[in-house]
């Protein structure tokens, strides 16, 4: 497993930060992130996933979880 770093959609730097967070919603999380390097701002939605897709990886040193199967999302009813 390879673990991918967020990069910035403008300029793919990976030095990003998290500048709000809505956590309201039971099962979805909204940051607002903006890359250090060159100012971008944009947001992001996080989802629960099933226990099974998870997996652990040792490259940093550190145990971190990894997507193990690639997760197809779908925009549901109602999304802009």
């Amino acid at each position: 497993m390879h673990i991918v770093p967020m990069q910035c959609p403008r300029c793919s730097s990976s030095t990003i930060r998290a500048v709000a967070t809505n956590g309201k919603e039971a099962s979805l999380t909204t940051r607002k992130r903006r890359c250090v390097d060159c100012g971008h701002s944009w947001f992001t939605v996080e989802l629960p996933v099933h226990v099974a897709v998870i997996g652990w990886s040792r490259e940093t040193g550190k145990s971190l979880p990894v997507l193990r199967v690639p997760v197809e999302l779908a925009v549901g009813e109602g999304a802009v």
